[in-house]
């Protein structure tokens, strides 16, 4: 889908200036044209995978022009490999290309706009990398009765769910030393039942991880719970661990890859009958929808959607094994895709006239009120763009604060007007310093 014309567009000047300081091989004394640089760029692909069809990969001058422009930040991996290669680049950063779904961990320097994004307070991940290190010989200590462990561990889910992250960043790591003792020591049915346990506390350390920006120890949180998760006999929790995996694709750039991942995942748990399992599997195509949104596969997304729609008339909106899912879940997913396959008109559509219940987690209430304000800041409607933002920030202010959309819609505002004193304010308040 289009792209719509007032989105915001940050010139890639990176990416310019190093085809400016390349020969043109056809014109002496000339740089490179962007015609000669997608020609390079396809003779690399075709030396870089010998033997693969690559005509979806080909590329011509008007995209070189759209990756200058800004208009496109985040090329296929193969694409990537090959203007490293032409370009001279050791990685996508020094091209200027970047995951629109992602910001680099504790970036405080001003945007094109001049706006200057926040350095806030840090999580110390020593404690939580050392307790991921020594998952096999924990420290010696006490482990509580199971009850109690299970009441911990819901506590852990809550605070996930309404991204409290520092409270959480203070308690998971004894937590986790805990359960891995447990998880040593107990056998049959108990160690299955903390094995579930332990996938629910890996999640939770995964989304601090996750949020602020340590990605590879993302990664690596998210490979020990989807293994944990396979020492359980509940289907529908290794496809939670699945659904949890299918994020990473949403940042490597192979997001086809990771919808056919999901796909697979919901196709093993469809015989489920419990509602968990009903759950899992509407999620996981909810998901898979918005992956297929970001690889253009938008009849793929569509399909997606209408079954995890189909599945959400049977399932009550509520958390099952951690995660959202029900007919508003469905619907903030829909209002997700169109952003993402870049018609925020259709955005607009999907939410016309709704407003999240309590039901939705704050979370993923505040994840639609800031898709909803950057739906009307590309649309030119900067009041309710300020609105909606108001809005995340009363769901979820800690998840709202360090999110890079707001920051990034933020940017937008303050290009388009200067007497919103509610805009002023609020850009005080998520570039403060927190604690």
């Amino acid at each position: 889908m289009p792209r719509h014309p007032e989105t915001l567009i940050t010139p890639n000047t990176l990416l310019a200036e190093r085809r400016a300081a390349l020969q043109s091989p056809r014109r002496p004394g000339q740089r490179m044209s962007r015609a000669e640089l997608a020609d390079a760029i396809n003779t690399a692909l075709d030396r870089l995978y010998p033997g693969r069809s690559l005509t979806a990969h080909y590329v011509d001058h008007r995209w070189v022009g759209k990756l200058e422009r800004g208009e496109h930040r985040w090329p296929s991996h193969e694409r990537r490999a090959a203007l490293r290669q032409v370009l001279g680049a050791s990685t996508n950063a020094d091209l200027g290309l970047y995951s629109p779904r992602r910001t680099p961990p504790g970036s405080a320097a001003p945007d094109a706009t001049g706006y200057s994004l926040p350095a806030h307070r840090s999580v110390d991940f020593v404690e939580l990398r050392a307790c991921l290190d020594a998952f096999d010989v924990p420290p010696d200590g006490p482990v509580r009765h199971a009850d109690d462990l299970r009441a911990a561990v819901n506590h852990i889910v809550r605070l996930r769910l309404t991204s409290n992250y520092y409270q959480l960043a203070t308690v998971i790591p004894a937590l986790l030393d805990e359960l891995h003792r447990a998880q040593l020591t107990y056998t049959g049915a108990r160690h299955e039942s903390n094995a579930a346990l332990l996938t629910q506390v890996y999640r939770a350390a995964d989304a601090l991880a996750d949020k602020f920006g340590h990605y590879d120890l993302s990664a690596r949180i998210i490979t020990m719970m989807t293994s944990t998760a396979q020492d359980t006999s509940d289907p529908a929790i290794v496809a939670t661990a699945q659904y949890v995996r299918g994020e990473l694709f949403f940042h490597n750039g192979r997001p086809e890859l990771g919808r056919a991942l999901l796909e697979r995942a919901a196709a093993d748990v469809s015989s489920c009958t419990t509602r968990t399992g009903r759950a899992a599997y509407g999620a996981l195509h909810m998901r898979a929808a918005v992956l297929a949104g970001l690889a253009q596969r938008p009849s793929q997304a569509w399909a997606h959607l209408q079954e995890a729609s189909d599945h959400a008339r049977d399932v009550p909106e509520g958390e099952y094994h951690g995660t959202a899912f029900g007919p508003s879940s469905v619907r903030i997913h829909k209002v997700t895709f169109a952003l993402d396959s870049g018609d925020p008109d259709a955005a607009l559509s999907a939410a016309q006239g709704w407003i999240p219940p309590a039901t939705v987690p704050s979370e993923r209430r505040s994840h639609f009120y800031i898709d909803l304000a950057r739906a009307h800041a590309q649309t030119g409607s900067p009041a309710q763009a300020v609105d909606a933002l108001m809005h995340a920030r009363t769901a979820a202010p800690e998840h709202t604060r360090i999110h890079p959309h707001v920051h990034q819609v933020l940017a937008m505002l303050r290009l388009r007007t200067s007497t919103d004193n509610r805009l002023h304010e609020y850009m005080r308040w998520a570039t403060a310093p927190v604690g």
